[in-house]
This record gives C-alpha cells, sequence and structure tokens, in this order.
C-alpha cells in the first residue's frame, strides 16, 4: 500500500508537466502593430496639414505628395484590417473616409466653405484621430489583446472598402466640378446632362456687354448657337472682340501654334474645334459668313488679344515648358509639374501672364472703342471672365441678363 502512494506521488509531477504543455501559449499582444499603424498615421497626417498650411496658392494646384502618400497608406491600412482583426474598424474607417473626402478637395465640406477652409478642417479632424489612435494603442489594453482573426471583422472591413473605394471615384468628381464652378464664378457648370456654359449681359447707359464663356473644343451646335445670337438684330452697330494670342516670334510649339492639338483632340471625343472668330469654320454653315457679311449686319470684329513675346520672360518659358508637357501627356505628367516648375509659379503664370495680362489688352480696345459701339461680344474663355466681370462692375456696368448653353452634351452620342 505504501508502495502504491509512493508510485502516485512520483506520478503527479509527470502529470502536471504534461497538463502545462498541453495548455495554449497566452496569443501575442496586437499592441505593437497597432502603435506602428497610428503612429505612422499620425506622421502622415501631420505632414499633410502643415503642406496644406504652408501652401500659398490656389489648392486646387497643391502638388505637395503628403495626401498621396496619405490616401495610399491608408488604402494599404484597410486592406491589412481585411485580414487582420487586430487592427480597429472605429479608427481606420473614420480616417479612410475623411482622406477620402481631402483628396475630393474637401467635397462634400465644398458644399458649406471654401476650398482652402474644408482642406484644412479635414485635415484637423484626421490629426485628431490619429492621435487618439495611437494614444488607444498605447494605453487601452483593449487593443492590446485583440485577436488576430475575426471572419465577422473581415467581412464588415471587406464591405467598408468596397463602399469607400466606390464612392471615393464620384466624390472626387463632384468635388472637382464644385471647385472648377467656384474658380470660374459660375461661368461653367457642370449638369447629369453635360456642361453648360454660361453668358452674362452688363448694362451702362444704354450699351451692353456680353461675357460670353467659351471653350477651345465643344458641341458644333453651341457655335451654332453663338452665331445665331450674333445675326439677331439689335439697334446699332456691335463689334466682337476676339481671343487669341498671336505668335510673332514663333515662340510656342509648332503643335499648338498652328491650333493641331486642338483639332487632334476635337477629333478623338467627336467634337468641334473653336474657331477663330466666332463661327464654326465650315463652308457649309450657313451661318458661317465671311467678314464682309457680318459688317452688313453690322457686326465688325476686333482681335483684342497679346502677342506672346509681350509676357515676360519667366511667363514665356514657363507657358513652353507646360505646353511641350501637353503635347506628350501621359501617366507621369498628370501627376508632375513641367520642368521642375512650382505649383506657385505654375499659378503666377495662369494668374498674372494668361489671365491678368491679357485681360488688361482686351480692357484697353474695350475702352477706346466703348463709344463707338452699342453692343460688345466678349467670347473668351471661362478663365478670363471673373475678372473681367470684376472690372466691368468697377466701371458701373450691372448684369441685366443671364442664360447658358449646352457646351458638351454627354448623352448626345445616345440619342
Amino acid at each position: 500500500m505504501l508502495r502504491d502512494k509512493v508510485r502516485i506521488g512520483e506520478a503527479l509531477p509527470i502529470m502536471m508537466s504534461v497538463s502545462s504543455c498541453s495548455r495554449p501559449s497566452p496569443p501575442r499582444s496586437t499592441a505593437p502593430c497597432n502603435i506602428f499603424a497610428a503612429g505612422s498615421l499620425l506622421t502622415l497626417a501631420i505632414w499633410t496639414l502643415a503642406a496644406d498650411i504652408n501652401h500659398e496658392g490656389h489648392f486646387l494646384l497643391q502638388s505637395s505628395y503628403s495626401t498621396l502618400a496619405l490616401g495610399l497608406f491608408l488604402s494599404a491600412l484597410m486592406i491589412a484590417a481585411i485580414v487582420i482583426a487586430a487592427f480597429p474598424k472605429r479608427y481606420v474607417i473614420i480616417a479612410s473616409v475623411l482622406a477620402s473626402a481631402r483628396l475630393s478637395f474637401g467635397w462634400p465640406l465644398l458644399l458649406w466653405s471654401d476650398l482652402r477652409t474644408a482642406c484644412l478642417v479635414l485635415d484637423g479632424l484626421l490629426l485628431v484621430v490619429a492621435a487618439a489612435y495611437l494614444l488607444a494603442s498605447v494605453a487601452s489594453s483593449n487593443l492590446g489583446t485583440r485577436p488576430w482573426l475575426r471572419w465577422q471583422h473581415s467581412v464588415s472591413m471587406g464591405i467598408t472598402f468596397l463602399l469607400v473605394s466606390i464612392f471615393s471615384l464620384p466624390a472626387g468628381l463632384f468635388g472637382l466640378v464644385a471647385v472648377v464652378e467656384e474658380t470660374s464664378s459660375g461661368y461653367v457648370r457642370f449638369t447629369a446632362g453635360g456642361i453648360d456654359l454660361t453668358e452674362r449681359v452688363f448694362a451702362k447707359d444704354g450699351r451692353r456687354i456680353h461675357l460670353i464663356g467659351m471653350a477651345h473644343i465643344a458641341d458644333g451646335g453651341f457655335y451654332e448657337s453663338l452665331n445665331r445670337s450674333l445675326a439677331e438684330p439689335v439697334e446699332g452697330r456691335r463689334l466682337v472682340l476676339l481671343e487669341g494670342v498671336t505668335d510673332s516670334e514663333e515662340i510656342l510649339p509648332a503643335s499648338f501654334a498652328s491650333g493641331q492639338t486642338y483639332r487632334n483632340m476635337a477629333e478623338k471625343l467627336g467634337l468641334a474645334e473653336q474657331a477663330l472668330g466666332f463661327a464654326v469654320q465650315s463652308s457649309e454653315n450657313p451661318d458661317n459668313r465671311r467678314e464682309r457679311e457680318w459688317s452688313r449686319l453690322g457686326v465688325n470684329f476686333r482681335h483684342a488679344d497679346i502677342d506672346i513675346s509681350e509676357l515676360a520672360p519667366e511667363h514665356r518659358e514657363r507657358l513652353v515648358s507646360l505646353l511641350t508637357a501637353m503635347e506628350k501627356l501621359n501617366f507621369r505628367t498628370l501627376f508632375t509639374m513641367p520642368d521642375g516648375m512650382t505649383s506657385l509659379e505654375l499659378e503666377d503664370l495662369i494668374v498674372e501672364g494668361l489671365v491678368k495680362k491679357r485681360n488688361d489688352r482686351l480692357m484697353e480696345v474695350l475702352i477706346e472703342e466703348e463709344k463707338n459701339y452699342a453692343e460688345f461680344f466678349v467670347p473668351w474663355g471661362a478663365a478670363h471672365l471673373p475678372d473681367l466681370e470684376r472690372r466691368l462692375v468697377a466701371l458701373g456696368y450691372e448684369v441685366v441678363k443671364e442664360h447658358r448653353r449646352r457646351g458638351i452634351d454627354f448623352w448626345k452620342r445616345f440619342r
């Protein structure tokens, strides 16, 4: 009996050892991966906010790589979160939605604020979420003991990733549309049916000035509609102030100087090219009257634009670089500035060189001819018109009429 007790006593340590070996080891902590993810997100959020605060120009030309890096990181984090349940849904989803809105030019906050404010608010919110995620990863025991795999988590994250991916494209499109409409002061409007261009009529002392939003390429019917409006009877003579820079020193790339670039784009898109003057260049078009025929209707034309040689030297150099890059348009040129040009230099070229300088010349011609005509037509690119409108209002002109023309019909080919 004593011998049996001894044997049992000897067996107990062995059984306890076997039992301890069969016990599963505690799960590895998930805190390190969350601290790394949260720290990376916080770093990118700080970079994005700092880059946006330091950007002095228009946010449409914000060329920092911060938002691109942020978007790529969060896309990778969402994909990882589909597989790994260690990443908490609440932080990953909220951060992804905020980043998607920031990449969409601040939409939908754009509906209630300007572009810069919308982007900075989203940057700030993203920074708060990233900081909260990092704090929770360090201080909360819950984020250190999350399971690595959980099918419910994977399903919900997969659905969320799909929804964010689907809605990011229209959100980006809505954001771009809102920015274009705001920047053009409504001279360009996007609708479900197409792109509309606005004409506003200003009056003062019985004289009327038509600011007409134009595009280098559009549906042929758009230009025909302009011709018909110009041919309508009106008291007194009218003058059309023509847009179109000249290039006496042959500075521009040959394809742009000849108009071949826009012709190629029009052909590929099935659209018409804006011709010199007001009319579509087609001998078969009854509205395409020669200058003498227009004159009999009381309509005269006058060139009111500059020569490229009149631009400042730095603007000429930047313009040539920009047009050369547009000639060889590819994936790389879509996301980089030509020849190391900064976004501020590009904005300076557009605003000071291509808009204000040319608008100065147009206004000189307009004021010179103001007493000679009862009506002026200014069919210029929509980018010029907000500045021209401010100048006319400063001279005492008031808006008396506004209407839109369909520049590009999205559904024309399906009718």
